[in-house]
């Protein structure tokens, strides 16, 4: 305890480059991507499947629908997303629009390439196939992470001023943590209350 109460403040001052780095590392702005499946369908359709000759193959069709979303939840902007599925699609829906490259691997799955994607920028995946199973989406990453896999589900919306009475509480929390925190340093260097 004398060791402390001795050098205290040099103690101190050699904790606060190592907070600050701490934090530096943690809160460092980077790219982070999130993709959830929030729906996914499968339509039974009343129409006979018929082949080439004109003969009935089914009495119904199925139409497979998955909805992917893709988002950049970082504050970097993430480079050279990818986007894997297992096999090329039948039909394939981007939400909103914008420029992709494509290939086929030489095992069969198909890339899809987009230049880049913003923080907070979203993007819509819809996939389609008709009387045939859907792709599986691999693999989502960019040049600088891995796509985190996020759960999705319905919930209510909250109205403005319970976020806002939240965010009052939540921050007299963390201000009164603080200053009782410097209260509790000031006691175990300096010994006055």
């Amino acid at each position: 305890m004398i060791f402390i109460q001795t050098y205290g403040k040099e103690i101190v001052s050699l904790l606060v480059p190592v907070v600050t780095l701490i934090l530096n590392v943690i809160f460092k702005a980077k790219a982070k991507l999130q993709v959830a499946l929030p729906h996914q369908f499968t339509f039974l359709v009343q129409q006979p499947l018929l082949d080439a000759t004109g003969n009935q193959v089914a009495s119904s069709q199925t139409v497979k629908t998955n909805s992917f979303i893709i988002r950049n939840a970082g504050r970097e902007t993430a480079n050279k997303v990818e986007l894997v599925f297992n096999w090329k699609p039948m039909c394939l829906n981007l939400w909103p629009v914008r420029h992709f490259d494509s290939y086929v691997e030489p095992d069969s799955r198909y890339v899809l390439i987009f230049d880049s994607l913003a923080p907070d920028e979203i993007l819509g995946v819809e996939v389609l196939a008709v009387n045939q199973d859907l792709p599986t989406l691999l693999t989502v990453r960019s040049a600088q992470c891995l796509a985190q896999n996020i759960n999705m589900y319905p919930q209510p919306v909250v109205s403005n001023a319970i976020k806002g009475v939240a965010v009052l509480l939540m921050a007299l929390g963390l201000a009164a943590t603080v200053y009782l925190t410097i209260l509790l340093v000031q006691f175990l260097v300096l010994r006055t209350p």
